[in-house]
């Protein structure tokens, strides 16, 4: 989504001003939404069976969780936030410089995998971890940008998946839940309320939302959003946030939407739109009087691309988009979906309302672009040194200088960096062989082969755990434990 702040955006330098700008964007939805503040249809109004007393989303949680799956990142641009974390709590070792961590769901047997767009932006490996520990690298089929939709593909056959409502009208009041891995906290489960739906943001193409209270974090993004059936109704793309954290107003993206993107995705890579090159806002209440128009109905031109359609029909600024083959007006939302869904190549009659009066235009359609796929490293480090670990011994009695003596990370990359390791990190240990300095590291990996899972001891900071290094052959699968739920050791 290109509506800032989106909830995986930012780092932790730059909170203060991403809550200034959520701050203003939350005022110029004041000024601009009143025509998207609630949309109900009497379908809701006229429900005579009230949704169930006492919601239990306890049955519903435990048949998703399955296919709910934990989504990380190596060679994220720097759109991932640092957790804020206090010297007791230590940050979990996926929350390393250059990684992200988001969810998804499992949505077909043979391995497709849905996720939010934004989270794998920049990708150099992505890697699913499933909920019975087992991690696969994964194969980005492709993204859209403009729902926030990616769909990755990992190997296997009779997977799980998620049960899936495509049918089903959500109204505001109805009880949902998300499941998902909010800093890194795998299949945590949070519910609330439908708010809205659809809910139409200021610059978001026309793409509808579902507005909830459902608590969403970092991490949650990509995840499933469910109704008491345990049906999946959408996937988790975003919130509005003063300091990056969640406060009542959530956004997930309806799954017939996700769904729809999906197959086009897995057929042939790509969402292909058309476009004829004017970018709009909608006509509100406040602004229809300055153009002379007495409701609040059509897209108003603000930009027109140099030698696009628009310009060579003679679209410009301040014209206002009345409706798109049809003589009565249309909504912002519905002109923005009659235009992407037209075929390149094909016509369009624009009804366009200009010094107040009404003028037609025939405008033609260009193809959009469709977003590239990143490309996702394959693993070729089968016979890297360390496990791509730069190690540097520290000498000397304790307490003299910053360090204690031991073996310290100097650089990372490769399965190490996969890992969540990063510089600063103590290593203790290799599997159940204590190491203090580079000899000994050597000594213990000597005759740990390419296809085992190996076990570092690391120490960050005052918290020490077992973190995996998963096996290096291509597509190789591990069970151990996941590193982002390594933490301090609890005492027995």
């Amino acid at each position: 989504m290109k509506i800032p702040p989106a909830f995986d955006g930012g780092d932790h330098a730059k909170r203060g001003a991403a809550g200034r700008a959520a701050a203003i964007v939350l005022g110029m939805l004041a000024l601009l939404g009143s025509h998207v503040a609630w949309s109900q249809d009497q379908a809701c109004a006229q429900r005579t069976q009230p949704s169930s007393q006492g919601v239990d989303f306890a049955a519903a949680a435990a048949r998703q969780a399955p296919a709910v799956v934990g989504v990380s990142v190596i060679g994220q641009r720097d759109d991932w936030p640092t957790v804020d974390t206090s010297a007791r709590v230590p940050a979990p070792f996926d929350q390393a410089p250059g990684r992200g961590l988001a969810s998804g769901f499992i949505f077909s047997r043979d391995g497709y995998v849905l996720t939010s767009a934004h989270a794998v932006l920049g990708a150099q490996q992505v890697v699913v971890s499933t909920a019975n520990r087992h991690r696969f690298d994964a194969v980005i089929v492709g993204l859209d940008r403009r729902t926030d939709v990616a769909l990755l593909k990992i190997p296997g056959g009779n997977l799980p998946t998620v049960a899936v409502d495509r049918t089903g009208k959500l109204c505001p009041g109805e009880w949902v839940a998300a499941m998902g891995a909010p800093f890194g906290f795998e299949r945590s489960v949070t519910a609330g309320v439908v708010s809205a739906n659809p809910r139409y943001m200021p610059g978001g193409g026309g793409v509808p939302l579902i507005q909830t209270d459902v608590a969403l974090n970092p991490g949650n993004s990509g995840g499933p959003l469910f109704d008491e059936r345990g049906e999946v109704v959408g996937m988790n793309s975003m919130i509005y946030a003063v300091g990056g954290s969640y406060i009542g107003l959530s956004f997930s993206l309806p799954i017939d939407t996700v769904m729809r993107i999906a197959e086009e995705l897995r057929a042939t890579g790509k969402v292909t739109r058309g476009q004829i090159g004017a970018r709009t806002q909608p006509l509100t209440d406040e602004l229809a009087p300055a153009f002379g128009l007495a409701a609040a109905t059509g897209a108003l031109i603000v930009r027109v691309d140099a030698a696009s359609p628009a310009e060579i029909a003679g679209l410009r600024s301040g014209d206002v988009i009345l409706s798109v083959d049809a003589a009565q007006p249309m909504s912002y939302e519905d002109i923005q979906n009659r235009v992407s869904s037209a075929r390149p190549g094909s016509r369009l009659a624009l009804n366009i309302w200009r010094h107040r009066s009404a003028l037609p235009v025939q405008v033609a359609v260009a193809q959009g672009v469709a977003d590239a796929v990143p490309q996702v490293a394959r693993r070729t480090d089968m016979h890297e040194v360390r496990f791509g670990l730069e190690l540097a011994e520290r000498k000397g009695p304790p307490g003299v200088g910053l360090l204690d003596p031991g073996l310290y990370v100097k650089s990372v990359t490769g399965s190490a960096q996969r890992a969540g390791l990063r510089f600063g990190d103590m290593v203790l240990a290799v599997n159940d062989v204590s190491v203090s300095g580079q000899a000994d590291f050597d000594a213990a990996i000597k005759s740990i082969g390419d296809d085992e899972t190996v076990a570092l001891l690391i120490m960050r900071g005052n918290a020490r755990g077992f973190v995996p290094i998963a096996p290096r052959r291509s597509g190789a699968v591990s069970t151990a434990r996941r590193l982002d739920a390594a933490g301090p050791a609890s005492a027995n």
